[in-house]
């Protein structure tokens, strides 16, 4: 680096330099003058070198002496080598000198003139082996094969002059002109960082994006934190860098707590400096007035007022300037649209694990991309699948979540994570050193948006917590309203919180909001509820209302509007199953009354199994023999009726009647009644169950109980039929069906017009028969209850069977069966003696084995085909 002179001021720095570079990396700038004609168009490996052994020597320098600020200059300055690869020996020389006398105005100069030597693809491959990764797992990132990538290494390495890929990963690591570079395939000025993992997905949130920023000024993005809003960002800046010709520029506020610093940061970024007696925002607004670029405005959430202001005097004075924000809620300025970035894509819960679409779902990819990072030679299996599915769902596919357990691949296997997820706070943690405080542990990206809320909205949150699934505004009103927390103000405190990203909002156009919060959030709510010492009085608010929900609708599925109701249950099942489970260890009392209001509800969601699994448990600790227990014993008779569990049923019934004797409960007595004639009249005893059908329907008209009269004439209707009384029968069933159509009940309406048909198969007149069961059909078809479905197709059975149709009449039999299976229950009994006469004929005419293939040919129809073929003449 001779024939120029150091400045004087620059003696001591000069010295130290030299003596920590190796000798090479001076005297391999001394080049002849005579020959630089003929190497004007060639690279130089000894000039290569020599730059290399410089930023060593530079690096080595700035080792022995802390953060000096010229050595960090010096190390920064000199990598602008690179621009004059291809140049000629005369501007090697210039830069030489201008990097020798510190000249950084003049190399930057320089610089601007020429582009990187290396290829995008290069970059793009050089970046890689600074992460860590081998030639196959290159090739296997960029889609190309290994030899290709083994090539792509070996041009990084002549053109460098490099001899090791720790030289190259030394070289990318050191490189501002590389670090700076977050496009490999674009040459336009900006600061976007170098991204060193791959982006996972978002292929519709990509285009979509790019899409409105090619119409529109301002976009933000929202979401909780660790939810993916920054790389998202930042990924859509990269992919429309050609758009802006004075680039895009990454205004992070992260580092500041002080609004009024938010002008300054987005000049300091710019380049922009302070003039005497202007206002830094006139400053700035003067620097972009003439300019079009992006800007990427990141973390807004915490100076969110000022960066509002300052965004919106933005958009009104430099119509060249788009912005592109995040924030976990609104900026609220005139002309934002706002896009909620939304969990990753999950695997759905009820269907099969099938390892050739799992790459399909975008958070098991990215699992699978970070854990092979963390434990190289990670793959997907069979016995490993099953384990990564699930940490995906119960992850709430949270991109930061996802990525902070992927990480833990390197000690533990997919099954060790998930059974240490219940404490995730603790185990997601060890995120990159290099990002943000806030992203390197769950916990702090949690703590960030929860020490941004006020008072009234931090109890809310925590509150909120208290909840299963999906709630209602009504719900929130009731249970987390107190003292402390007035119940008008909660509609406008919820709204606030789903514009800060925490709770999220399912909007119908036909259908009331329903709120959820995801997994993760929820469980860092419940912690800081445990914190304030207000676990208890919560979940019992919590059963209160979900019991007075149940309570309220239990009724209603006996009149008009059942299938409303129905869904109004549906909505709260995660909080009725909460609050049982609740109630079940500390109030026996409401654990009963819920479980006798759901009894309907069990049966018409194919959940019956689950009711007696509630209902067993509960009596089960429960030693009071009152009208409660009676009730809950007449219910859970009839939950073990419809699962063929005629013993228990029996026990059931018998014990609440001899409880309602003892109570002298006059009505508990009729419906006893009711239930001990449907046991006598399966066993075979119908004068018996005669005389237990008309004792009830005395005392039902005796206490004016409407719907137990009509189920009585329903009944009695169905005995008459056994016993060939067709004409009596048909009158019972036709008093009943008054009732029901008086009281709105549609679902027996539909049970009892399969009586009316059954009734007039038994007298032999066909047309009638299907009338009445085509009229059952449609209403079960309107109510859409999969287990009313099933019972009027076994009837359709019956009637193919007495019209000599033996192939028909087993596959209606057999589509029955699917249906009654698949809502979680089988006909019961007495339905089954209703029908299997005609049944048996039609078995007894194929055979064993045709009529088996005729049932599995009915099992294996939809539900719309099955309805479809019963109505075919």
């Amino acid at each position: 680096m001779g024939h120029v002179r150091p400045s004087a001021q620059n003696l001591a720095c000069e010295s130290n330099w030299r003596r920590r570079c190796p000798r090479d990396c001076v005297d391999g700038y001394k080049q002849p003058h005579q020959s630089h004609r003929q190497n004007r168009q060639t690279h130089d490996p000894c000039r290569k070198r020599a730059h290399s052994r410089l930023l060593y020597g530079c690096d080595r320098w700035q080792s022995d002496r802390g953060s000096d600020a010229m050595a960090n200059q010096i190390q920064g300055r000199s990598t602008s080598y690179d621009r004059f690869r291809a140049a000629s020996p005369r501007g090697l020389r210039g830069w030489v000198r201008a990097v020798r006398r510190l000249n950084w105005r003049r190399v930057q100069r320089m610089s601007r003139r020429l582009e990187l030597g290396l290829t995008p693809r290069e970059l793009q491959v050089a970046r890689l082996v600074r992460a860590g990764l081998t030639d196959r797992n290159i090739a296997e990132r960029l889609f190309i094969t290994r030899r290709t990538a083994e090539w792509h290494v070996k041009q990084i390495l002549n053109k460098l002059g490099f001899n090791s890929r720790s030289q190259v990963a030394a070289w990318v690591a050191h490189d501002e002109a590389i670090g700076s570079m977050a496009s490999l395939s674009s040459g336009h000025r900006h600061n976007l960082p170098l991204q060193l993992t791959t982006f996972v997905g978002r292929g519709n949130e990509l285009a979509e994006l790019e899409r409105l920023l090619a119409t529109k000024r301002f976009v933000s993005l929202t979401a909780v934190g660790g939810g993916g809003k920054t790389r998202l960002a930042l990924e859509v800046a990269d992919r429309t860098l050609d758009a802006y010709p004075d680039g895009a520029w990454l205004v992070d506020l992260t580092p500041i707590r002080d609004g009024n610093l938010v002008a300054r940061v987005f000049a300091s970024t710019l380049g922009v400096h302070e003039r005497p007696r202007q206002p830094i925002v006139e400053t700035l607004l003067e620097h972009l007035r003439s300019r079009h670029l992006l800007l990427v405005v990141d973390n807004c959430e915490h100076v969110i007022e000022d960066c509002a202001g300052l965004v919106g005097t933005i958009l009104r004075s430099c119509p060249g300037v788009t912005l592109l924000a995040t924030s976990r809620e609104p900026l609220r300025v005139s002309g934002e649209t706002v896009r909620h970035v939304a969990a990753l894509a999950v695997p759905d819960s009820r269907a099969p694990i099938d390892l050739s679409e799992l790459a399909q779902y975008e958070a098991v990819r990215l699992f699978l991309d970070r854990a092979e990072l963390a434990a190289p030679g990670f793959e997907i299996n069979t016995e490993n699948a099953p384990a990564i599915v699930q940490l995906c769902r119960r992850l709430d596919g949270i991109p930061l979540a996802i990525e902070l357990a992927a990480a833990r691949a390197s000690s533990m296997s997919p099954d060790q994570i998930l059974n240490r997820l219940p404490n995730r706070f603790a185990l997601l943690t060890g995120g990159s050193r290099a990002g943000p405080a806030r992203h390197r542990t769950l916990q702090s990206a949690l703590d960030w948006s929860h020490d941004l809320l006020s008072d009234d909205e931090r109890r809310l949150f925590r509150r909120l917590s208290v909840f299963a699934g999906s709630f209602s505004l009504q719900a929130v009103e009731q249970v987390c309203s107190d003292h402390d927390l007035e119940g008008r103000a909660i509609a406008g405190l919820l709204g606030s919180l789903v514009d800060k990203s925490l709770v999220l909002a399912s909007v119908e156009s036909s259908a009331p909001i329903r709120f959820r919060i995801l997994e993760t959030v929820q469980q860092y709510g419940r912690e800081r509820l445990a914190d304030r010492g207000e676990v208890e009085r919560l979940n019992r608010c919590h059963c209160e209302f979900f019991l007075s929900v149940a309570e309220e609708v239990s009724p209603k599925f006996r009149g008009r509007d059942q299938q409303v109701w129905h869904l109004r249950l549906a909505n709260d099942v995660s909080n009725l199953r909460l609050a049982l489970e609740w109630s079940g260890g500390h109030d026996p009392d409401a654990s009963l009354r819920q479980i006798i209001a759901l009894n309907d509800f069990w049966y018409l969601d194919g959940l019956v199994e689950e009711g007696d699994g509630w209902l067993t448990r509960a009596l089960g600790c429960y030693s009071a023999r009152n009208r409660l227990k009676a009730d809950a014993l007449a219910r859970g008779g009839l939950v073990s009726y419809w699962r063929d569990d005629i013993d228990t049923a029996s026990s059931r019934w018998h014990e609440c009647l001899d409880i309602y004797r003892e109570l002298d409960d006059r009505e508990g007595i009729g419906q006893g009644l009711r239930w001990v004639g449907e046991l006598t009249e399966w066993q075979g005893d119908l004068e018996g169950a005669r005389r237990c059908f008309e004792g009830s329907l005395a005392i039902a008209k005796e206490v004016e109980n409407e719907t137990s009269v009509a189920d009585i004439f329903r009944q009695l209707g169905r005995l008459a039929m056994k016993e060939g009384q067709h004409e009596k029968a048909r009158t019972y069933l036709l008093e009943g069906l008054t009732y029901y159509k008086r009281i709105g009940d549609h679902r027996f309406i539909n049970v009892t017009l399969g009586y009316l048909g059954l009734n007039a198969i038994g007298s032999g007149d066909f047309a009638a028969a299907r009338s009445y069961l085509e009229d059952g059909l449609a209403i079960a078809r309107v109510l859409d209850f999969t287990i009313g479905l099933a019972t009027p197709l076994m009837y359709f059975a019956a009637l193919a069977a007495a019209q000599g149709h033996p192939s028909r009449a087993m596959r209606l039999s057999g589509a029955s069966d699917a249906l009654a299976a698949s809502a979680g229950g089988v006909a019961t009994r007495l339905t089954r003696q209703l029908v299997e006469r005609w049944l048996d004929k039609s078995r007894l005419d194929l055979g064993p084995k045709r009529s088996a293939a005729h049932l599995a040919q009915g099992r294996a129809m939809s539900r719309e085909r099955a309805i479809e073929y019963a109505l075919k003449d």
